[in-house]
């Protein structure tokens, strides 16, 4: 007859496993069953020999049917994926940022040559096709127009 039953520490894993405390003629049994590693500990308490022994024992515990066992986890592997999922993200975000590093000094670029042109245009001066004379000058809006 089970007299008590709860949860215990499993003496293998040290997760928490069902156990049960099972009294008949002969004594006492403990018993632990865990449902993550599949460990299944039984102890028995026999009385003083005072009693006189039952020949027939009890029948174990029918428990109800087990959860597989957790596979072991490859922490090299985990790791190994998320640092290269990183590094992937980290990489685009790199490219991202140097392309538009890139546009923003082609757009710069491409500013500061027509405000050149402009400027060259208002005064007056032509450019040759080795490039712009010596003696123009070139003036710079200020004003950004």
């Amino acid at each position: 007859m089970v007299v008590e039953r709860g949860l215990a520490r499993c003496p293998r894993c040290v997760s928490v496993a069902d156990y049960a405390f099972i009294e008949y003629a002969r004594g006492m049994r403990y018993e632990v069953r865990c449902r993550k590693c599949g460990e299944c500990y039984e102890e028995e308490s026999r009385p003083s020999a005072a009693l006189a022994p039952v020949p027939a024992p009890e029948p174990p515990i029918e428990w109800p049917p087990d959860h597989d066992p957790v596979p072991p986890r490859d922490w090299r592997a985990e790791l190994r994926d998320r640092v290269s999922e990183v590094a992937r993200h980290g990489r685009t975000g790199i490219d991202l940022l140097g392309r538009s590093a890139t546009a923003f000094g082609t757009q710069a670029l491409t500013w500061v040559r027509d405000h050149q042109r402009r400027g060259s245009t208002e005064s007056g001066s032509t450019e040759s096709e080795a490039g712009p004379t010596t003696d123009a000058k070139v003036s710079v809006d200020q004003t950004g127009g």
